[in-house]
């Protein structure tokens, strides 16, 4: 994954209430997935569903080492 693209992705979701609401709105992961997928075309960041579920994954992880 390029983690520049990402962190682009993220900054622009991050910005932009509308890209917000759609991926909150999402019913499941699996549906989570293949919008932020095309969102992320959409802004020209172009992440794969790999990418996407290794950052995920890395939340996950950096999360849980702050409790432990």
């Amino acid at each position: 994954m390029s983690r520049e693209a990402f962190e682009r992705f993220r900054a622009r979701v991050l910005e932009d209430p509308t890209l917000q609401s759609a991926l909150q709105a999402t019913p499941d992961l699996a549906t989570f997935l293949v919008l932020a997928q095309r969102l992320s075309a959409e802004q020209g960041c172009a992440l794969t569903e790999s990418d996407l579920r290794d950052a995920l994954d890395a939340a996950r992880r950096t999360w849980r080492e702050r409790w432990i």
